[in-house]
């Protein structure tokens, strides 16, 4: 269980990856909130050593009540891994460096799932996603929290 969580904080997304989001959660959705989409990126970032700091962040970010224990756990457990430091989990920092993950993590992501700019999100594309996303899931090729899709 995380004991800091800086319930102020608001994690960032990058500018450059907003619409792309919002192109998994409009309409026929790929997946269901921002977090869903920021914690799996995470771990692809960092399970693939893609660590890029948010130079331009969107507009707003996602308040931290969104994310579950879980999600604050598997935080800590990014940072600390990245830093060495266990004074990291007592600091905002720890958010700066799950944010850099997401980041990095983020095209990994669309490139696993097949999803460019131009992909039409129909329902039969998006129940084509979410069988590759499963996939990837079940083959253990992605690592996430049991709460991620809940």
């Amino acid at each position: 269980m995380s004991f800091y969580v800086n319930s102020k904080y608001r994690i960032r997304r990058a500018a450059e990856q907003q619409e792309m989001m919002q192109k998994l959660l409009a309409g026929n959705k790929v997946f269901n909130a921002y977090r869903d989409i920021l914690v799996l990126s995470a771990v692809i970032g960092y399970s693939n050593k893609a660590y890029k700091p948010v130079d331009k962040p969107a507009s707003d970010g996602v308040l931290m009540q969104f994310f579950t224990e879980t999600d604050y756990d598997l935080m800590d457990l990014i940072a600390y891994a990245h830093t060495k430091e266990q004074a990291i989990l007592k600091e905002d920092g720890k958010y700066e460096i799950f944010e850099a993950y997401a980041h990095g993590g983020f095209p990994i992501l669309l490139e696993l799932l097949e999803i460019d700019s131009t992909t039409e999100l129909d329902a039969a594309k998006q129940e084509a996603i979410l069988v590759r996303l499963a996939s990837l899931l079940i083959s253990n090729q992605i690592v996430v929290n049991d709460s991620l899709f809940i």
